[in-house]
């Protein structure tokens, strides 16, 4: 993904100012939820070392993109497929005891290139979340608050808070007053009709009976 594109998803350089103006100000409402990506020095090490493998071995430069949080994910896969499989054979098993190296897998946390990794006792990681909200004075995507599985706390990062549309302090309701289709406001709606076609009725009959005896 491009940098500007993860920062400032509503830019095109292809675009006028209006057009980008425009879409900037529809991305105010917008939230994004990705996976959590630590801001170190190790991480920005390990980013510059993919880009430059990738440069040595394929040829592509990576450019104005970002390293891929999935390889970040691989990275610590490996590391953990590795620590199980050192343990197991320390023990004097072989790297052909699959049931013994899953089980060292399990129910185990260790620092990975994301930051301490943890996963559960049926081998599901518990994974961080990062919650982005778009600052409306520079129109850059920032990371607002995270969310950490292992202890299932949402954090706010320090100095930022979330900027609701419409300069809004607090967020909206859930479901507006009269629900997404006005239908919960029928009822309150009805005698207003009924009252209104009861009025009109009435001056028609009015005008009906005047007429009949002007005219008659």
């Amino acid at each position: 993904m491009h940098k500007n594109v993860s920062s400032r998803p509503w830019f095109r350089e292809g675009d006028s100012y209006a057009q980008n103006k425009k879409a900037k100000r529809a991305f105010e409402a917008l939230f994004t939820v990705t996976a959590r990506i630590p801001e170190t020095a190790e991480m920005a090490e390990f980013s510059r070392g993919v880009e430059a493998l990738s440069m040595q071995y394929f040829g592509k430069s990576y450019g104005k993109e970002e390293v891929n949080a999935y390889v970040t994910a691989f990275h610590d896969a490996v590391i953990l497929y590795s620590l199980a499989v050192n343990e197991t054979l320390s023990e004097g098993l072989t790297v052909k005891n699959f049931s013994v190296i899953t089980q060292k897998m399990w129910n185990r946390t260790f620092e990975g290139i994301t930051g301490n990794v943890s996963i559960n006792e049926k081998g599901d990681r518990y994974v961080d979340y990062s919650l982005l909200d778009m600052d409306p004075d520079t129109g850059n995507f920032e990371v607002v608050a995270n969310y950490y599985g292992v202890s299932q706390e949402f954090v706010d990062v320090p100095g930022r808070h979330i900027h609701w549309s419409g300069n809004r302090n607090t967020p909206p309701r859930d479901v507006p007053d009269c629900g997404f289709d006005g239908s919960l406001c029928e009822d309150e709606l009805f005698p207003q009709y009924v009252i209104v076609s009861s009025v009109l009725g009435s001056v028609i009959v009015l005008f009906t009976i005047m007429s009949f005896f002007i005219y008659r």
